[in-house]
């Protein structure tokens, strides 16, 4: 009796203490999640302050091309949802082709190319972090995003094979297939 007493409350013992350490390691993973996700949203406020910046910069310039014009006006309207999106995106990479046509340089062209690397870097860190078991299990039933998305243009240079790739990727994730090189 004694035996089965002392199995009893040892049994009742590491289920305590499992379940607390469910709990402790619960409550660091969400906050894991919160300060990643604080750190996307913080960089990505960054990156959109440099857009603004960098509107302003050819703003003041009068640029008398109507496609620049017309690109900087749906940038800044773009820029106000807070969060990525793929008509942003293609809207930069057609006002950073149109600036490239223009011979039109920012003195901003790094600025903005390094905040979005700091934004692609928190990005990867937080999706890396809730897809990784058993991140996973608790990330799946909370209010953070799923994911965030990348941003894949870069500043003074040419984006066609980058765009043009990350057509071929998103339609291959559509339709199926071979695997896009």
């Amino acid at each position: 009796m004694k035996f089965l007493k002392g199995c009893l409350i040892t049994f009742i013992i590491f289920i305590g203490i499992c379940i607390i350490g469910w709990f402790s390691f619960k409550s660091n993973v969400l906050e894991n999640l919160e300060s990643l996700s604080g750190k996307v949203k913080d960089n990505w406020e960054k990156y959109t302050e440099n857009i603004i910046e960098r509107n302003a910069e050819f703003a003041l310039q009068q640029a008398k091309n109507d496609s620049l014009k017309y690109y900087l006006k749906n940038s800044n309207e773009l820029i106000k949802s807070k969060e990525y999106s793929k008509e942003l995106e293609l809207n930069e990479y057609k006002l950073n082709r149109i600036l490239m046509v223009n011979s039109l340089k920012s003195n901003l062209n790094e600025k903005l190319n390094l905040s979005l690397d700091n934004y692609n870097q928190a990005v990867k860190e937080y999706n890396v972090y809730r897809v990784t078991f058993p991140n996973s299990l608790i990330a799946r039933k909370t209010k953070f995003q799923k994911f965030y998305k990348y941003f894949d243009i870069r500043y003074g240079i040419e984006n066609e094979k980058t765009m043009a790739r990350k057509k071929e990727r998103e339609n291959w994730i559509k339709n199926g297939g071979p695997l896009p090189q």
